[in-house]
């Protein structure tokens, strides 16, 4: 009985945030005269056609890795280009005038190649939307203080594993995976490719931006764990260096052409 409630309370507040960033993503990813949009990992694209939806651009193109979700992202209409996130990115400089990094950032090993690439592409005066699991967030600290690896990363195996049982349930829920049985190997394939290596805290990120030469136009978090919503979004506010997710609107400055 408790098991199953304590289960009911965890995927209530999960989800909850799920909601709330995906709101903000399209909210805060607003400009105008949008010409290119270029969406780094963008998976079956579901969240690139919701962001072409809002920024209406001439060209969309996603960059993806695995093969079943290009397949998904091209059914979408979503132009999309296969490419390793961890190597410098196959466009010109000043190329596009949108990024979104969306859930990607954790999954590379180049975390600064990474950004600097993202600001090489952009157009001065461009912008980067960027969305990132924390690894400050109070219940990874619990986690290690317990002796147990980060729920959000780095994971040592896969995405889905996770030495607290009702997290790896949680995992294999939100990736559609059998929650009890052992992995297939098609989906431990694709788990593994998905687990998280490079896990930013909030501030880090922040500095990291900002020394590649981005200007930060503003910030948000969202799952103040183990918090309900009504709390948690105030404690977000009160202290985003402890949430779950955050998001950043950053852009490249417009002097930047003069460089």
């Amino acid at each position: 009985m408790f098991n199953a409630l304590l289960r009911r309370y965890l995927d209530y507040i999960y989800f909850d945030m799920v909601d709330k960033r995906v709101a903000a993503q399209l909210r805060h990813v607003r400009k105008a005269d949008v010409d290119v949009l270029l969406d780094l990992g963008c998976h079956n694209g579901i969240n690139t056609a919701r962001v072409r939806e809002v920024l209406q651009p001439r060209v969309t193109i996603g960059l993806e890795y695995g093969p079943t979700a290009i397949v998904e992202a091209k059914e979408r209409g979503v132009q999309t280009v296969r490419h390793d996130l961890n190597q410098p990115l196959p466009f010109d400089d000043a190329f596009a005038d949108v990024v979104v990094a969306y859930d990607v950032l954790e999954h590379l090993v180049e975390t600064w190649q990474a950004v600097c690439e993202v600001y090489r592409v952009l157009k001065p005066g461009g912008i980067f939307v960027i969305d990132c699991p924390n690894l400050a967030a109070w219940h990874n600290v619990l986690a290690l203080i317990a002796g147990y690896q980060p729920t959000s990363g780095p994971h040592l195996i896969s995405i889905d594993d996770a030495d607290i049982k009702v997290v790896e349930q949680m995992h294999r829920r939100d990736h559609k995976l059998n929650e009890t049985a052992q992995l297939a190997q098609d989906e431990l394939s694709a788990s593994k490719m998905h687990r998280h290596i490079v896990i930013p805290t909030y501030k880090s990120l922040l500095g990291v931006l900002e020394k590649a030469g981005f200007e930060i136009e503003g910030s948000w978090a969202f799952g103040y764990h183990p918090f309900p919503p009504f709390m948690s979004d105030w404690l977000c506010e009160v202290d985003p260096g402890h949430a779950h997710h955050f998001l950043i609107r950053a852009r490249k400055p417009r002097a930047a052409a003069d460089r």
